[in-house]
């Protein structure tokens, strides 16, 4: 996600890659532009885009629900605060979440990078505990990716896990439930009951508390 100004309005765009679509879409959700294309585009030619349809943008704008000025960590909600800036930082004061940089443009990644840290720490702390309890005696390479489609992922032949920076958002017995869940496909492949039984004899109440982590909505701007 970057941000683009046109007619001193800053929009907040995501570009989505489609080699097989033949034609370039435009649509408006949750604040955010969202560009379907074959192929790469220029900024100057995402900014004629947003240029030549400016009045209907705003008005999907002002018609949909806005992202709010917040984001949520470890389940707490925070206002974000943005400091102009030489340096790149990502903080929290109190009950804000500061964001020092040039620009906005910077903000994503800075927010990303936060969240990596912090899930990076929520494995240190608890790994060996959760792979005490698995019997994992191999090391496990945990990787961190902004992904929308899932909260993890494991590959058991390659003793990798991945996690989704987003999922520092949640409050952390919905972290270690992923962990939990991902450490349980090194002994079953296939969500088969045995899988589960396996997984809640771990963790306890792991249904109940998957429910509840998809039924959690957050409409953060990052």
């Amino acid at each position: 996600m970057f941000v683009v100004n046109v007619n001193q309005t800053d929009f907040f765009v995501e570009l989505l890659y489609k080699r097989y679509n033949k034609k370039i879409y435009l649509r408006v959700k949750n604040g955010v532009i969202h560009i379907t294309t074959p192929t790469k585009l220029s900024m100057y030619t995402i900014q004629d885009m947003i240029c030549r349809n400016f009045n209907s943008i705003i008005k999907l704008m002002n018609d949909s629900k806005k992202i709010e000025d917040k984001l949520h960590f470890l389940g707490n909600e925070y206002q974000i605060q943005f400091k102009e800036s030489s340096l790149n930082l990502a903080y929290i004061l109190e009950d804000k979440f500061i964001i020092e940089c040039k620009d906005l443009s910077c903000a994503p990644k800075l927010v990303e990078s936060f969240y990596k840290d912090a899930l990076q720490k929520v494995v240190e702390t608890y790994a060996k505990e959760i792979f005490y309890k698995f019997d994992i005696t191999f090391p496990i390479d945990f990787e961190y990716k902004n992904v929308k489609g899932y909260f993890g992922e494991c590959f058991p032949t390659r003793k990798k896990i991945i996690l989704a920076t987003k999922l520092a958002k949640y409050d952390l017995k919905f972290i270690l439930s992923v962990i939990y869940h991902e450490c349980a496909h090194f002994k079953y492949l296939d969500h088969q009951e045995a899988f589960y039984k396996y997984l809640e004899a771990r963790y306890p109440n792991y249904r109940r508390v998957q429910k509840e982590l998809r039924s959690i909505k957050y409409h953060d701007k990052y």
